[in-house]
Order: structure tokens, then sequence, then C-alpha cells
């Protein structure tokens, strides 16, 4: 991710996903004027019903089916979200019912504008970037997750194995660049210069390169893709679990601050939103991190982790 946001691309989407901004989507240009304004009536209908077909609920934007985006190429926030629905949701009286989306920009506006009561695909430090360059009205009702954040080498066994000169991959974005030096500064392999807030570091934030350290940027899901060309990568070990790459690629894993934990984040004006009340219920059912910390799930084990406390 990038300070542009550009779009992050699915590798092998889910076919229930919904893919907005695709190039293969056309739309007819309406023929008569009754066409015109039907379309006018159903967009009217989706920014006040929260996008949703069923009925909304009174004193409500939303119905009864809460529709959360996640971004389209994480399967554990997908498992996450279908564990809600079939075993919190339902104590509650509603539905959850994931859509991957693969352009952050506009998951993040249509969360803004209500047509996803929520969305779960962003830290705080992301969170901020996004609202900071679009105005959009976007709010945090609190961490309900972490994701497990590791360095990946096919040439190396251990950090300490890294050479001095050796190439780093680093994810390009702003958080995430932070994020992965703050991991290496953790490990002892640099330090930041005196004032530097750690998750805000870049690479000019740099005091002493202990390591010795090269380093490259990367775009959001090229980890597993180019580790044979670097020393190691510094990824979300999402990606790298759903391509198929080894544990043992996996060299250093320290547990995830929670300066990054995933957001339950919702649009700034439905925050008073009786339905919103319930949404917040459910994510943050004491449940929720009792099964985060003991399931044995695959497409969430390792990749989803509960909220810590530091």
């Amino acid at each position: 991710m990038s300070t542009t946001y550009e779009p992050r691309r699915a590798d092998r989407p889910d076919p229930d996903d919904i893919k907005l901004g695709s190039s293969r989507r056309r739309w007819l240009i309406p023929a008569i004027g009754a066409v015109v304004v039907l379309a006018i009536v159903a967009a009217v209908l989706i920014k006040t019903t929260g996008g949703s077909d069923a009925k909304t609920v009174d004193g409500s934007a939303f119905g009864n089916d809460f529709t959360i985006a996640y971004e389209a190429d994480s399967g554990s926030e997908r498992a996450f979200l279908e564990y809600l629905n079939e075993e919190i949701a339902p104590d509650y009286g509603v539905t959850i019912k994931p859509v991957g989306i693969g352009d952050g920009n506009q998951l993040d506006q249509a969360t803004a504008d209500g047509k996803y009561i929520a969305n779960i695909y962003q830290h705080k430090h992301w969170l901020a970037q996004v609202v900071d360059k679009t105005g959009w009205n976007l709010k945090a009702l609190g961490p309900v997750f972490q994701w497990s954040y590791s360095v990946y080498s096919a040439k190396h066994d251990d950090l300490d194995e890294i050479p001095s000169g050796g190439t780093i991959a680093l994810l390009n974005d702003p958080a995430n660049t932070a994020q992965a030096l703050w991991l290496l500064e953790r490990a002892g392999k640099l330090t930041f210069k005196d004032g530097v807030d750690p998750w805000e570091a870049t690479v000019d934030d740099i005091d002493q390169n202990i390591g010795g350290y090269k380093f490259t940027f990367i775009d959001y899901g090229a980890g597993p893709r180019v580790l044979p060309e670097v020393d190691a990568v510094i990824a979300y070990n999402m990606q790298f679990i759903s391509a198929g790459v080894p544990d043992s690629q996996k060299i250093y894993a320290p547990p995830a601050p929670l300066e990054f934990a995933g957001q339950l984040v919702v649009g700034g004006d439905y925050l008073d939103d009786p339905q919103v009340a319930k949404l917040k219920k459910i994510f943050f059912d004491p449940r929720v991190q009792e099964y985060l910390a003991t399931t044995d799930n695959p497409d969430l084990k390792d990749q989803l982790s509960p909220v810590s406390d530091s």
C-alpha cells in the first residue's frame, strides 16, 4: 500500500467476492428516460438501506444482514467473518455477509457512504493515512485482531544468518514499512534516531543499521513471488500461507504490536446507529478473542491472533 492507495490485487479471489472497479465491468447507457429514473432510485435505496436487500430496522440505516467488507486476497479475514456469522451473530439476531473488495479506495468510500456497515482490513495508521488523504468520514470502533507479521527467507534459516549487505524487501506503503523496520529494531538489528516514533519510521530515520542491510520495496502481496530474489521479505504471514510458502521459510516471528492491530471501521455518520451498536457487541463479544487464541482453523491459525496488551 502506498500513499496513493493503489488497489491491492487478489491472486486467488473467492468466486463470491465482489470486485469493484473491474475493467471487465461495463455499464450500458440507458436507452430511455425510465431506465435513468430507475437507476437513480436504486442508488438512493442503496444509500438509505446500508446496501442491504433486507428492510431496514426502525431507527437504523441498516437491516439485519450486516455486509462487512474485507480485503479480497485475505482468506483469513473472510474466515474470521464466517466464524462470527456462524457462532456469534445468531445470538444477536443478525447475519454477517462477508464481501471481498480488491480496491482499498472503493472499500473505504463504500463504508463511509454506508453501503457496507463496516470493514476490517486496516490498522489505525493505515486508516489515518486514508482519512488524511481523502477526507472520508471513517471511524474505528476498536481493535479486533492482529495480523501475524514475520520475516521469511528462501536463503537463510535464521535472521542472524542474513549477511551484512543482504537485501530485505519491505512493503512499500508508509505504515507497513514502519512496521517492518520496527520489527528489525526490536530484534536488535537497527536503531532509530532520537525522537522517532517507531510506527512512523522510514529508512531515513535509521540511526544505526546494525545488520548492514539494504532495503528494497515491493507491492502488497508480492512477497512470496520475490522471495527467491532477495535475502528476506518482511510481510504478513497470510500472504505466504495462501501462496503455499512452507512454514520453514518463516525465520523470525515476534508477537505483533498493538499499534498495528486490525480495526473494526464504520462510517462516521453511523456511529450512533442502533445496528452499529449491535455490530460492536458482536465483534467485542468475549468469545471472539478466546477463539482467536485457541483455534486450529488453518485459514486463521498463525495468520490472525488475539489483540495483545502492548
